[in-house]
């Protein structure tokens, strides 16, 4: 299901995308009747020139639905975020990004895994459009993001159905000494640091309003686990280990200032 709306997504950004140079196409080919050539190719020549942006060109706030509706279609995180970045010269794009990312979810060996906290990213996108004056960019971008937060590992003992009591979790048997033990640890404390390398598309919408998605690839810098267990999930980072994928569909609204 999240393929198909990545698939849907990313058909719809690159339609956006297309629109505006088949449009400027259409209206450079017409001619109307009755005017020459000569005043047709100085008008070409005119919209063709770069486009000289001011230094600073306003400030955006996007929200991040892909966390939301993936929980929706039954996945095993949730996550929100806010992102903020200022416009300098249509092609350098300096963001900070908050959210809270959160998981409560039974894995199929019946292990319970809980955790929720805040995340924090700053970074740079660059805007390879940056000459164009119609709005949609095409953005390449890095991340520096951090996480500090507590989980909850709980593999319960099952009850014996015919003599009473309770007995290991088969599913969670040693391979080499045989038998398992209940394991139940709360507000465990872990961290983690990360790089993201970042390519997407914002589309313009109408007036100051953006849409756009983005790739985003994660690397683990560092991170701190408790002793009695590894996290399973890190807010903002996603399913932990040394490298993971993740993805964003952002609704943008550029401020009046």
């Amino acid at each position: 299901m999240e393929g198909r709306i990545l698939n849907y997504s990313i058909s719809l950004a690159l339609c956006l995308l297309m629109s505006f140079p088949l449009q400027a196409q259409t209206r450079n080919t017409s001619t109307p009747q009755g005017r020459s050539n000569r005043p047709q190719t100085a008008e070409k020549k005119k919209t063709t020139e770069e486009v000289n942006f001011p230094l600073y060109n306003g400030v955006s706030v996007g929200v991040d639905l892909w966390g939301i509706g993936s929980k929706v279609l039954g996945g095993d995180f949730l996550s929100t975020e806010i992102a903020v970045d200022v416009n300098l010269k249509n092609r350098f794009f300096p963001i900070a990004e908050i959210g809270y990312g959160k998981t409560d979810t039974w894995n199929d060996k019946g292990t319970h895994y809980n955790s929720g906290a805040p995340y924090f990213r700053i970074g740079m996108d660059y805007n390879a459009l940056y000459k164009k004056k119609h709005g949609h960019m095409l953005l390449v971008g890095l991340r520096y993001g951090v996480s500090s937060f507590k989980y909850d590992v709980e593999a319960l003992a099952i009850d014996d159905p015919i003599y009473g009591g309770g007995i290991g979790n088969p599913n969670l048997e040693d391979g080499i000494w045989g038998g398992s033990l209940p394991y139940n640890h709360k507000g465990m404390k872990g961290s983690m640091q990360w790089a993201e390398f970042c390519v997407g598309i914002r589309a313009h919408i109408w007036k100051e309003l953006y849409m756009g998605w983005a790739l985003r690839f994660k690397f683990k810098l560092s991170a701190s686990a408790d002793q009695y267990g590894d996290p399973w999930y890190v807010p903002g980072f996603g399913k932990y280990g040394s490298n993971t994928t993740g993805i964003t569909y952002t609704i943008t609204y550029k401020l009046p200032f």
